[in-house]
């Protein structure tokens, strides 16, 4: 092919403050700083989401936004409602019909799509699809019926149909074949990078502002992660139960994120045990006062049940903060020897490991410097390296093919 490979990044999700939406964020300003001249880059995403993605934007890539129909808005509206829930479950969710191209890409001429958020479509053109993670299939209980047939049919449908698959770890891949009988030589396992390189680091000033902003005590454990029901918020608190009913200690916990449906059970949760005053929900924050809490933390308490991959631990390892992970799903293969690891399910292991922390800055110490040569393996450039090798394999198949 004597002409520039042309790639498609269709991304048109509804939140970008999600975690996948700063993934792709990173990604983007990866691919914008290539010197790579034989590809350019389309990133496709929602028309009224543009200003999300856009500063990210220039060199080899574009930014194109696209309308949604009065159909997907109309879905997006109920979604949000929470007495209105039920309402797209009965109408939309529970028939998981599969998503047909809307000829946008096919009318650009663009050699491949890449979809690199779970949410994509039917095409001839070849494509690159990423599940980040098959959580359905192993907590069932965290979807409705009609949720689970939703994501059961779309992600195997995609899985079979694409060119190639793409997740972010080992554990991902061997999931990924046991579940779907996807041949081995036909997923990609291409790990992520730390998100915060693609942002400016926080001054000392920066920093200062959001411990002021936040009141933010001189020690206390961070959780980033939206309240959904495998993120697991309920067993740090069953932790700090156990520290201050037969401790006597109080460390303070702050989460980021939005506040979805189980707030009110934690709240609930929280006045019972006597830890309500422990407890800090900030929301979603700016990527500049995320950074800056990182770096004001003691450690990072991550005890999701399911990831695909584990973000936060990179941008904790990038702020040099000791992580406290679950051994659940991929956490160990992204985290190595860099966190102490407890099963998400036993509050008393978390609990040993938050004295730990408190009791031991030596370990505090050793796990910092473990969690910065891990980080050094890890690159976003790397990441966008590792994409463009397999958009000019995937464009050469089908070339082949043809």
């Amino acid at each position: 092919m004597d002409r520039k490979l042309r790639i498609a990044i269709d991304c048109r999700i509804a939140d970008p403050k999600q975690g996948i939406g700063t993934a792709v964020l990173a990604l983007a300003r990866a691919f914008s700083d290539s010197d790579r001249t034989d590809q350019e880059y389309t990133f496709i995403v929602r028309e009224e989401l543009k200003d999300w993605l856009a500063p990210y934007i220039y060199g080899p890539c574009k930014l194109e936004g696209i309308r949604e129909s009065p159909l997907s808005v109309t879905r997006a509206a109920l979604r949000k409602v929470a007495p209105l829930r039920f309402i797209w479950r009965m109408l939309f969710a529970g028939k998981a019909q599969i998503p047909v191209s809307d000829g946008f890409v096919e009318s650009r001429q663009f050699d491949l799509v890449h979809f690199p958020t779970q949410i994509a479509y039917l095409t001839e053109l070849p494509t690159i699809y990423q599940p980040w993670d098959l959580q359905h299939l192993h907590y069932p209980q965290f979807f409705s019926k009609a949720e689970f047939n939703q994501r059961e049919r779309l992600y195997r449908t995609f899985c079979n149909r694409a060119s190639n698959v793409c997740v972010q770890a080992e554990w991902t891949k061997r999931d990924v074949m046991d579940h779907y009988n996807i041949a081995d030589e036909r997923i990609e396992v291409i790990p992520w990078g730390s998100v915060f390189d693609a942002y400016k680091s926080p001054s000392a000033e920066d920093i200062q502002a959001a411990i002021k902003k936040f009141s933010l005590p001189s020690s206390f454990f961070f959780y980033p992660a939206i309240l959904w029901p495998h993120k697991n918020h309920e067993v740090i608190l069953r932790a700090l139960n156990i520290l201050k009913k037969e401790q006597g200690l109080a460390p303070h916990v702050f989460f980021t994120g939005s506040s979805k449906d189980p707030r009110p059970i934690l709240d609930k949760l929280a006045q019972d045990f006597g830890i309500a005053e422990q407890l800090h929900f900030l929301g979603f924050v700016t990527p500049g006062e995320l950074q800056a809490i990182f770096r004001a933390a003691t450690a990072m308490v991550f005890p999701s049940k399911f990831e695909g991959f584990g973000l936060p631990i990179l941008e904790a390892f990038h702020a040099g903060l000791p992580v406290l992970a679950s051994n659940a799903s991929t956490l160990p293969e992204v985290a190595r020897d860099g966190a102490l690891y407890f099963d998400p399910d036993s509050p008393s292991e978390l609990s040993a490991l938050i004295r730990v922390i408190m009791d031991k800055p030596e370990v505090r110490e050793e796990l910092i410097k473990k969690g910065t040569l891990i980080l050094s393996q890890y690159s976003i450039k790397e990441t966008a390296r590792q994409f463009q090798k397999l958009y000019a394999e995937t464009a050469a198949l089908s070339t082949r093919g043809n």
